[in-house]
């Protein structure tokens, strides 16, 4: 009797688990694959997904030595969704951030994004950027690895 229900038990937990895996949207499985490949030096610290309905949003935290970086993607069900959120996420840095920051803009990065510098500096931007239904902030030691990280994931939305 015992032996059938750990047995039980153990059919639960794996099909629990395919389920759960099921759950995180290819597009997040080719990003973490992308870095994996382009960033093997940029070693993944942690990985919380905060979200798994509507937003599905998952931020990875890198690290490189006293680095960090951090990416965080939020994937929306109704692309109007993206926008908004995108919109007022925006307007709510550009008010916390303004004064201290400078804002700027890519060019060929996603359908709307924003690059939010220090003044006098490059150290430590902020990029935030649009494709359709998915939302991402990027945060990084430096300009060129914030825009080399947005590319990266900007990559493989062409393939959505």
């Amino acid at each position: 009797m015992r032996v059938k229900q750990i047995g039980l038990l153990l059919i639960i937990l794996c099909l629990s688990s395919n389920v759960l895996a099921q759950d995180k949207p290819q597009f997040i499985t080719k990003v973490e694959q992308v870095f994996r490949e382009k960033e093997p030096a940029w070693k993944v610290q942690r990985i919380n997904v905060i979200n798994t309905n509507d937003p599905f949003q998952q931020s990875i935290t890198f690290h490189l030595g006293k680095n960090q970086a951090l990416v965080d993607i939020s994937i929306w069900k109704r692309e109007k969704d993206a926008r908004d959120v995108f919109e007022g996420e925006s307007i709510a840095f550009d008010n916390i951030m303004g004064k201290r920051k400078i804002k700027g803009s890519l060019p060929n990065l996603g359908d709307e994004n924003y690059i939010w510098t220090n003044r006098g500096s490059t150290a430590w931007p902020t990029i935030k950027f649009r494709k359709g239904k998915i939302n991402v902030t990027v945060f990084a030691p430096s300009v060129a690895i914030a825009k080399r990280f947005a590319q990266h994931i900007f990559g493989q939305m062409t393939n959505i």
